[in-house]
């Protein structure tokens, strides 16, 4: 056997490769580098943020947690099959335990090479990976695991603002107008809007897409549009008592609302994509953040401001991706979402896209807002507002 086809081979142990063809695998051997440690080497630290995904091929790792978990994980363990660490900022510092082997690829490449419902499975089943027990594990693994153990078993509940769910309910069940007009209050309430695109997606035609809201209102018409939001009111909307998640629902809400607006307002100033799919894009930029603020409120026992907002700064990302691919979201939609997380995403051209404009948005509401939940790096390091010429205080405000 070749060495090339000894890599191809030791690629296949991993999880999702060994899907992929025999191409594809060449095309990682290719572009992946193979890497040897001593032992006591660090091969990842916290916090790292480089966006690469390191598989353990031979040898034995501990994974060290900021709060002083560790966990071994041997070659020969399933866990090995999965990706080491590969959340970014980086959860864990990976250090060999002895002499290691381990191969080191590029998550885009990744991502460009495997279907996005598998690329979400190698994600998620990650977070399984990392965690010895729910007993031991701290508040931001369990939230992340009960996320994915619902969106396996399809049974996910993401809650909406109960003061806005029933605003929004009351008008929709009121209004008799057409898609155009119930799809403007639809769009008041971000998750019911994703809701309504899962349902629409679900009923349309193999291989097709439902790109906004009008669109889906119109396609699953407006009986099921009003029950659908009567059950949203009914058993998927909170208004909780305790103050923290009271103002998680209420800040994420306000976020999603603000930044589809500017998004809109941006695309139809600058006479950039469709003004429309902006403001979609922007309403559902942080579905991560609102899917972990829903769970938060079922968690079994208190938790701080702080542990709340470090959880969804880590995992909104991931968490966000992982709904819009299991739930079937119009893949081009769903993936100007993901990429608009990234204050520093750059998508290499210096003609500006729809995801510069919702990144552009969020920066605008974050500096209007004095949000600092999130905040962003200093605004000419921003590779999207310098395609817009915004990246000063002034001009983004105007």
């Amino acid at each position: 056997m070749s060495t090339t086809e000894k890599s191809v081979e030791e690629l296949r142990r991993f999880n999702p490769l060994s899907d992929l063809s025999y191409d594809k695998l060449l095309e990682i051997v290719d572009q992946a580098e193979w890497l040897h440690a001593k032992k006591r080497s660090v091969l990842m630290d916290l916090g790292d943020t480089e966006e690469f995904s390191l598989f353990l091929i031979k040898g034995n790792v501990l994974m060290e947690a900021a709060d002083g978990r560790q966990r071994v994980i041997k070659h020969t363990d399933a866990a090995a099959s999965s990706p080491l660490s590969r959340l970014r900022p980086s959860r864990y510092r990976v250090s060999a335990l002895t002499p290691v082997s381990y191969v080191k690829i590029s998550n885009a490449l990744l991502e460009e090479l495997t279907d996005p419902d598998d690329a979400s499975e190698m994600i998620s089943s990650h977070y399984l990976v990392e965690e010895t027990s729910e007993e031991n594990a701290d508040f931001s693994a369990q939230m992340v695991a009960h996320i994915y153990e619902d969106l396996q078993k399809h049974k996910l509940m993401i809650l909406s603002w109960h003061p806005v769910s029933l605003s929004v309910s009351r008008q929709i069940m009121e209004t008799s107008g057409t898609a155009a007009s119930i799809g403007k209050w639809v769009m008041l309430d971000p998750v019911l809007s994703l809701k309504l695109l899962k349902m629409a997606q679900f009923q349309h035609r193999p291989g097709g897409a439902v790109p906004n809201i009008i669109s889906a209102t119109s396609q699953i018409g407006p009986k099921k549009t009003r029950k659908l939001a009567f059950m949203n009111l009914f058993r998927e909307s909170r208004d909780p008592r305790a103050l923290i998640l009271q103002e998680a629902f209420s800040h994420a809400w306000e976020r999603s609302i603000c930044v589809a607006a500017v998004a809109k307002r941006l695309a139809e100033d600058l006479n950039l994509e469709d003004p429309g799919e902006a403001e979609l894009a922007g309403l559902l930029h942080n579905v991560g953040e609102i899917t972990i603020i829903s769970y938060a409120y079922n968690f079994y026992r208190e938790i701080s401001p702080q542990e709340l907002q470090e959880c969804t700064l880590m995992f909104s990302k991931e968490t966000g991706r992982m709904v819009l691919s299991h739930w079937n979201i119009f893949h081009s939609l769903a993936q100007h979402i993901c990429d608009s997380t990234e204050w520093l995403y750059d998508h290499g051209s210096n003609s500006p896209s729809l995801v510069d404009i919702v990144i552009a948005a969020r920066a605008c509401v974050q500096i209007s807002r004095k949000d600092k939940s999130n905040p962003a790096p200093p605004l000419p390091e921003i590779p999207a507002l310098k395609k817009l010429r915004l990246d000063t205080p002034n001009s983004i405000l105007v």
